[in-house]
């Protein structure tokens, strides 16, 4: 079944809060950043931020990296190395940080349009695999690809197919 994605102003929104956020607070500077197809609503990575929202309508922010990317990114937000986080909590609650200002940023975009959105708290996975339920007709998937240093970083957005609260 063929699941609609998002209006390009939105796609174009998010694109935005990509590149804002990651060169204003992780100070890197993408080196490509793209709408890819968002074929699956089930994710298998090494790091998966998960950050749900109701509103006006409701569904996911789906964040996934490997993990090196992952402590890279929080290591710059942190002003400091990779191998100084220590074990993956620190770089798990950082990455969290980092889906909640991506989220937030798009909410924006969101509002804006004379929707509502509310944002849970982010959850990390490391070396997981999540579902989410966009299989059904009216649902709707996005996807941006952030390309750092050859390390991808997919930002989706999953709207659930039933628009009421």
């Amino acid at each position: 079944m063929a699941t609609a994605t998002m209006e390009p102003h939105l796609v174009e929104s998010l694109q935005q809060a990509a590149q804002e956020i990651l060169e204003t607070m992780v100070c890197v500077s993408p080196d490509r950043i793209e709408q890819v197809p968002e074929t699956t609503s089930t994710f298998t990575a090494e790091v998966v931020g998960l950050l749900g929202f109701t509103g006006t309508r409701t569904g996911n922010f789906v964040v996934r990296a490997p993990e090196r990317l992952a402590r890279a990114m929080v290591a710059r937000m942190l002003m400091t190395e990779p191998g100084q986080l220590g074990d993956f909590a620190a770089a798990a609650d950082g990455f969290g940080e980092l889906v909640n200002m991506l989220s937030g940023n798009f909410k924006n975009a969101w509002v804006a349009q004379g929707n509502r959105m509310d944002l849970s708290v982010p959850n990390v996975i490391h070396r997981g695999t999540v579902h989410v339920d966009t299989e059904h007709a009216g649902a709707q998937r996005t996807c941006v690809r952030v390309t750092i240093g050859g390390d991808a970083l997919d930002i989706g957005v999953h709207f659930e197919a039933d628009g009421a609260e």
